[in-house]
């Protein structure tokens, strides 16, 4: 990896990273808060325990458009989990994505991933919008065909200031970033672990982020697609500010709560009960169940859901494929009301929630299981960069 932190820490691509000498903790960083998950081998029938779990919330306009604008609550959110937790390995995988990421799988003569390795910077700049000497590159190779000569390789590009961040508040927090990653890689790792059973059906799989959505596909097991769409949750939390003039906490509080069902049953209060200005105590729970508050989160999801339909359009213009066997929703947008139904309604595939600790050991000794499980959804990336320290 290029750049001033080339030395310490390695950009990784696609594939299980191969370590069982240390624990890796998994540190997602994003825009709305931080996930931490940290595994190891289990006894039973299951493959991993969880031995570190943790999510912090950030404050608001931490991190934009996936930069970190204001270092010193990344930090210190970090250092806390880890004290929090009594967390003593201090190397931590994270991953950066959005519109400093580009992923493209593409065909090239067949070589050795040396010499691939060292032409690389000269192969990208054909296929990656952004100057080579502004990014960090990574490659996999994904198939080989002896006939034609030729192999697949998905080419990875990440702004280099982009990842130089990330590193900087880790170490800052007194940690040693050792992997950097992508996040739809992540989340394709936890994906594969969790689902062993369903490796040969066609699968895509899109992490509801707070800023953005990532989307993986899987064509009867084998990565082919990696999109990041530019909207995300958070897009809920700005309309209900804007309509019923509630603060950016009540905004998330009434939509879990709708999300969670808690409306209640009968007619709301009316909107001026319980936003209006100045009003302590405003009555969410009459918020939550307001027909008028289910519209609005329902507008927001058609229009979510209008940017992903474009971006399956875009893979099935290329990949001439017009159907999957199930799309898998991870992030905290997996929770959303009603958005998976929608979702489902107007693609024509299954529609499920992706659980990435159903292959874990939760110990009920250690850890809230009820919480752990209804967190599990938004702790994907975190779970999947956690599985480079253990898996073979």
């Amino acid at each position: 990896m290029g750049g001033r932190k080339a030395s310490r820490v390695r950009f990784w691509v696609g594939m299980m990273f191969l370590n069982r000498t240390r624990q890796i903790i998994g540190l997602d960083i994003g825009s709305h808060a931080i996930k931490m998950v940290a595994l190891r081998p289990a006894k039973g029938e299951l493959p991993f325990e969880l031995t570190h779990f943790g999510v912090a919330e950030l404050p608001e306009e931490t991190i934009v458009d996936g930069a970190i604008v204001n270092e010193d609550p990344v930090v210190e959110t970090i250092a806390e989990l880890f004290e929090q937790h009594k967390i003593k390995s201090p190397f931590v995988a994270a991953s950066v994505s959005g519109n400093a990421v580009i992923v493209r799988r593409v065909t090239l003569p067949r070589q050795d991933p040396e010499d691939l390795r060292e032409a690389l910077p000269y192969e990208a700049e054909e296929h990656i919008p952004f100057d080579i000497d502004d990014v960090d590159l990574d490659f996999a190779i994904l198939s080989e065909d002896e006939d034609s000569d030729s192999m697949d390789v998905v080419l990875v590009a990440a702004k280099r200031e982009r990842v130089d961040e990330h590193v900087a508040v880790i170490e800052e927090a007194k940690r040693t970033a050792t992997i950097m990653d992508i996040d739809a890689f992540a989340v394709q790792n936890a994906f594969e672990f969790s689902y062993p059973e369903r490796q040969f059906e066609d699968i895509a799989i899109l992490n509801l982020g707070a800023s953005v959505i990532n989307m993986a596909v899987l064509e009867g097991g084998n990565p082919s697609f990696w999109r990041d769409i530019a909207i995300g949750m958070q897009q809920y939390v700005i309309a209900l500010q804007r309509q019923f003039m509630l603060d950016a906490f009540d905004a998330e509080e009434v939509l879990r709560r709708v999300s969670r069902g808690e409306g209640g049953a009968g007619t709301a209060g009316s909107l001026a009960e319980w936003s209006a200005d100045g009003e302590e105590g405003a009555d969410l729970q009459d918020a939550a169940a307001d027909p008028r508050v289910i519209e609005v989160i329902g507008q927001v999801s058609d229009r979510i859901i209008g940017e992903i339909v474009k971006t399956f359009d875009f893979y099935q213009a290329q990949a001439m494929r017009d159907h999957f066997d199930a799309v898998f929703l991870a992030g905290g947008g997996a929770h959303v009301n009603d958005l998976a139904e929608r979702l489902r309604d107007r693609l024509g595939w299954p529609v499920e929630t992706l659980d990435p600790l159903r292959r874990v050991a939760v110990p009920e000794s250690q850890f809230d299981p009820e919480y752990v499980h209804g967190s599990a959804p938004e702790s994907t990336v975190a779970l999947g960069l956690a599985l480079r320290g253990v898996m073979e």
